[in-house]
């Protein structure tokens, strides 16, 4: 690669058909090795985004959502991770086997991450219109001047007010909200082709964390960006995703397109997860008392001890002898709906 060319100068040239995949995981490992034994974070992963799409990736903490998202940009510390095995192809490369260089220009440039905390991911000895300066000015090439006034645009892009006092504060006397902000703003910057949004809006008051979603769909219009969206909020899913995947303990469960999945869940850790969202409307009528959310009994398992069969056997009531002794395949039981589970044909004649 010649010094100066960006990584994905070539991929901009091929223009991306709207919908069509652009970014492509495809059977993807991650193992952590530690004193313990060896944790499978994540275990044969498949899945895509298209251009201009919102791809939202749910489960409970630790089911590996976070740690694949890491992966496609190869962010995962080693040791003790390890990406082991799996595909991550974009613009027609896998970036599993670029060197360090080349992931370098892409990173940021090409696909950008929001990471949970902005607090812990900005540096706060530097302002913020200097970081997000110095991501434009690495990746497209500019002077710093004009980087500079790059970076006061994008902050007015995502509506902060008087951006070119803000881009000279430091994180620290931002708000949480401003801070996220700013954090999109520097995902931003590059107009990448892919945004991995990781819990953006975690801590945020919900009339910020509306105004966050708000401002990334907006600004998905103006640029096409393809967004995976990664949350256990179901509610955000609901309102943001077109299609879903589901994670459990590492592997993908369920896939569908939002309105399928919501309309006829076919796992039952699916259909746990929408059963444990507040119903407001039925607490407010019901005649007795305070009533308990629904929960999905259990643990998650051990990553490094995993259960023989199925891996949500142990916390499933539909889980047979069967379920405990087999992992069921994943498998597409209707157009665009795959799951893993042996009961799923059941389940799917059920929510009809």
């Amino acid at each position: 690669m010649k010094q100066g060319v960006s990584a994905g100068d070539a991929t901009r040239d091929a223009r991306v058909v709207p919908g069509s995949p652009i970014l492509e995981i495809d059977d993807l490992r991650t193992h952590f090795f530690t004193q313990i034994g060896v944790i499978r974070a994540v275990d044969g992963v498949s899945y895509a985004v298209g251009a201009g799409e919102t791809l939202g990736v749910v489960g409970e903490s630790g089911c590996g959502k976070s740690v694949t998202a890491l992966s496609i940009l190869r962010l995962v510390a080693s040791p003790p991770g390890r990406i082991i095995g799996g595909a991550v192809r974009f613009g027609g490369r896998n970036l599993l086997d670029l060197d360090e260089r080349a992931m370098e220009a892409i990173r940021g440039n090409e696909i950008s991450m929001i990471f949970q905390e902005p607090m812990t991911s900005l540096n706060p000895l530097l302002t913020v219109g200097s970081q997000i300066a110095e991501a434009v000015a690495l990746h497209q090439g500019l002077p710093r001047s004009d980087a500079m006034a790059a970076a006061v645009e994008m902050l007015r892009r995502v509506a902060i007010p008087e951006a070119e006092r803000r881009a000279h504060a430091y994180p620290h006397q931002l708000s949480g909200g401003m801070r996220q902000r700013v954090m999109i703003a520097m995902a931003l910057s590059c107009n990448p082709k892919v945004l991995i949004a990781d819990e953006p809006t975690t801590a945020l008051d919900v009339t910020i964390q509306a105004q966050i979603l708000e401002l990334m769909r907006e600004l998905q219009k103006t640029f096409g960006t393809a967004i995976i969206l990664i949350t256990h909020d179901m509610g955000v899913v609901a309102e943001n995703a077109d299609r879903v995947v589901v994670m459990y303990a590492g592997r993908k469960v369920e896939e569908a397109s939002a309105k399928t999945l919501f309309e006829a869940p076919g796992h039952p850790y699916t259909r746990g997860l929408l059963g444990s969202i507040p119903a407001l409307d039925a607490a407010a009528h019901r005649a007795a008392g305070r009533g308990r959310l629904n929960e999905i009994k259990g643990m998650v398992p051990s990553l490094h001890n995993l259960p023989k069969g199925c891996s949500f056997a142990p916390r499933c009531k539909y889980a047979t002898e069967h379920c405990h002794a087999f992992p069921p395949p994943l498998a597409e039981y209707r157009p665009g709906h795959s799951i893993a589970c042996w009961h799923a044909e059941t389940l799917l004649a059920n929510a009809a």
